[in-house]
């Protein structure tokens, strides 16, 4: 099948997708991977077809827009995050669909994650082909309780808990359906976008949706539908080449294992989160080593207990960590609880919310801090539990073994095949997780 694959946003939105396309790719299918420029080198050397998305996700960045870090101090309400990030992206927005259109005319199937999922439900409608959703969040609507953001506390009852998601789509769809009926009129012809919103539309036809996330760490809801999918998280294999810089090999010897701290495109107010972080390693007394990401989190002057590192292979250094102090966002939270090290997450915004109170509620690390509240005291006390608690260590080993026994992608395109009816005897991606390996930097 002709296999086009929408995905836009960072590297934890984008590589889950490049590894699903290498695992359809592996089974016979024609995959062609849809993102933003920067990433057609990873897409090509995975073997996969390419097409590019205008825009550079770095642009919106919190710690970069303007608008949306002063949205983010003022709180966390989706429905205004959602107005003004369509409003700091609406210059891009007919350009993306076209490009995406362009790259999806000869789709048999079009896959899509979060982020372009109303552009890939717009090209599908036009085409007549299926869509299949790839998300790394459950959405999914389900009795047992209500919308994640919702407060957790909150007892609504079965058909409200239901209502929950049914309410906040609806509003959603209508932030959004304005701006997308005109690039949709103007790119596709579409004269008309539905009045209901579009993921129910998908759910009462039973178009397959795939959530790439270990049912380890979120089970799915006991009333989902048959073509909701948990596959177990999307791993892509990582450069079997790669030498560690000799600093941080002679770091890693020269003392105890270190605390991992990153924060990814995360980052606002630079300065004082590292102001915080080094106030909470001095009272901690821990080493760590600093992920700078996209949000250029570097401290003016390096003290002696602390590494800072552009980028480096996750599942090569976390094993060597004695915990990992992250944003919660799916990928990296995947990533950590692999390695079967102690996690604490400052969750920003949307599901590092969600993913920080399932690490606590696995007993996989100390309770989560909102970025709002984080300050040096907090964060020393989170480190300080995460790295002495002999009873979080071993829960979270025993999560890391969970996922490692799993292959998400094989399970993601065995689901895939059997909805779109391809048959097979064995699906040739069995087998424990695709290049997901914990050999820790030696």
């Amino acid at each position: 099948m002709r296999v086009r694959v929408i995905t836009i946003g960072s590297q934890g939105d984008v590589r889950p997708c490049v590894a699903l396309g290498a695992g359809l790719k592996a089974a016979g299918h024609d995959v062609r991977i849809v993102a933003h420029p920067g990433f057609e080198a990873l897409v090509r050397r995975r073997g996969l077809d390419f097409a590019p998305v205008a825009g550079d996700p770095r642009e919106l960045a919190v710690g970069e827009n303007r608008q949306l870090r002063e949205l983010h101090d003022r709180g966390r309400s989706l429905f205004r995050w959602v107005r003004t990030f369509n409003e700091v992206d609406a210059p891009l927005m007919r350009q993306r669909l076209r490009d995406c259109w362009e790259a999806c005319q000869d789709a048999d199937v079009i896959v899509a994650s979060a982020l372009p999922y109303l552009f890939a439900y717009a090209i599908a409608m036009k085409l007549q082909v299926p869509l299949v959703r790839a998300f790394y969040f459950p959405v999914s609507p389900t009795r047992s309780h209500p919308i994640d953001f919702l407060p957790q506390w909150v007892r609504l009852g079965e058909r409200l808990n239901l209502a929950s998601y049914h309410a906040q789509r609806h509003f959603l769809w209508q932030i959004a359906r304005p701006w997308l009926a005109g690039a949709c009129r103007d790119v596709l012809g579409i004269r008309r976008l539905p009045r209901l919103e579009p993921f129910g539309e998908l759910d009462r036809k039973q178009q397959l949706l795939l959530y790439a996330y270990s049912a380890a760490v979120a089970p799915p809801a006991p009333d989902w539908g048959t073509w909701i999918e948990v596959t177990g998280y999307w791993f892509l294999d990582q450069p079997t080449n790669w030498t560690p810089p000799p600093a941080l090999g002679a770091f890693l010897d020269d003392g105890p294992p270190p605390v991992c701290i990153g924060f990814g495109s995360m980052t606002f107010d630079r300065n004082e989160l590292v102001r915080v972080v080094a106030r909470a390693l001095d009272l901690t007394g821990q080493r760590a080593v600093l992920l700078t990401g996209w949000g250029g989190l570097r401290p003016p002057e390096l003290p002696r207990n602390m590494i800072t590192l552009d980028w480096v292979p996750l599942n090569r250094l976390f094993p060597r960590m004695a915990a990992v102090v992250h944003h919660g966002g799916a990928g990296t939270t995947a990533d950590s609880l692999c390695a079967g090290v102690p996690t604490v997450v400052v969750p920003f915004f949307f599901d590092q919310f969600f993913w920080g109170r399932r690490v606590f509620e696995l007993g996989a690390g100390p309770r989560p801090i909102p970025r709002k509240r984080l300050d040096a005291e907090t964060l020393a006390n989170a480190i300080r539990s995460a790295v002495t608690d002999p009873d979080m260590r071993r829960r979270a080993a025993a999560v890391g073994e969970r996922i490692l026994a799993e292959n998400g992608v094989a399970r993601a395109v065995t689901a895939f095949e059997r909805h779109m009816g391809v048959r097979r005897e064995r699906n040739r991606l069995d087998g424990p997780a695709i290049g997901r390996s914990t050999t820790a930097i030696a």
